[in-house]
Parts: structure tokens; C-alpha cells; sequence
């Protein structure tokens, strides 16, 4: 079942149930924004694992696009010349998918990071800096209610 639809006619009642409905919202604002902030962490985290896992594919295709058979003899044999084009075409790939990866990373970090971080501190932050105004201006309001039933009247 989902959440209770909040309706701005019951505020002016604030009923025991509006309260428990209100409260509900904002326990799931609060969960949404924990999820999202999880989210956020594990997928910056991946990126940056991404980020050296390329960086050792890449290390590792320079080495073998650079490594030279020393042939014995006068000439290089078929199979010394078939393993050489093997592991440089096997170097271009790993240079290429290295490439494509990054491309991932990167549209990644536009399209979902970005995102997900300007909605948690523009919208989530919004509402949370509302309810922190909401309460200090409520809790004013019954300190003056308190003080003003206090009072004797003289």
C-alpha cells in the first residue's frame, strides 16, 4: 500500500491522523534520501574502480602492443609472426574496449550521478530545510502559547 495522499484542507484541522499521515511522508523523504545518497556512494565508487581497472587494461595492452619476439636464426618463422600480429590486434582491442569504457563512465556520471545528486540537494535538501523552518517556527509558536496561558490575570 502506498502513502495516504495528504489533502490541504485537513492542515487546517491537524488531526491525530493528518499528523500520522504527514509523518509517514516524511519518513519516506527521509528513506528516498538515504537510498539515493547509498546509491550515489556505490556508484561513485564503482566509477572509480572502473577508472583503475582501464587504467591496468591499458598498462597491460601498451606491454603487449610493445613486446617484440627475438627470433633465432636469420628470420622470423610464420608462427613467431602470427603470435606477434595475435597479441598486437589483442593490444588494439583491449585499447579500444578501454576507450568504450570510459565513454560508459563518463555518460554514466552525466546522465545518472549528476542527476541524482542535483535532485537529492535541490529537492530532498529543499523540503528538509522547510520542515527544520517549520519546526523552529512551531516550536516558537507554542513557546508563546505557554508563556501567553502563564500569564495571571491582574
Amino acid at each position: 500500500m502506498g502513502l495516504q495522499p495528504l489533502e490541504f484542507n485537513d492542515c487546517y484541522l491537524d488531526s491525530p491522523s493528518f499528523r500520522k499521515r504527514i509523518r509517514a511522508h516524511e519518513a519516506e523523504l527521509e528513506k528516498t534520501n538515504k537510498f539515493i545518497k547509498e546509491l550515489l556512494k556505490d556508484g561513485k565508487t564503482l566509477i572509480a574502480a572502473t577508472k583503475n581497472l582501464s587504467a591496468a587494461q591499458r598498462k597491460f595492452a601498451r606491454s603487449l602492443r610493445d613486446f617484440r619476439f627475438e627470433f633465432i636464426g636469420d628470420a622470423e618463422t610464420d608462427d613467431e609472426r602470427c603470435i606477434d600480429a595475435s597479441l598486437h590486434e589483442f593490444s588494439n582491442f583491449l585499447k579500444n574496449l578501454e576507450e568504450q569504457r570510459e565513454i560508459m563512465a563518463l555518460s554514466v556520471t552525466e546522465t545518472l550521478i549528476k542527476p541524482l545528486e542535483k535532485f537529492r540537494k535541490e529537492q530532498l535538501g529543499a523540503v528538509k530545510e522547510e520542515k527544520k523552518r517549520f519546526d523552529k517556527e512551531t516550536e516558537k509558536n507554542y513557546s508563546s502559547l505557554e508563556k501567553h496561558l502563564n500569564m495571571s490575570a491582574k
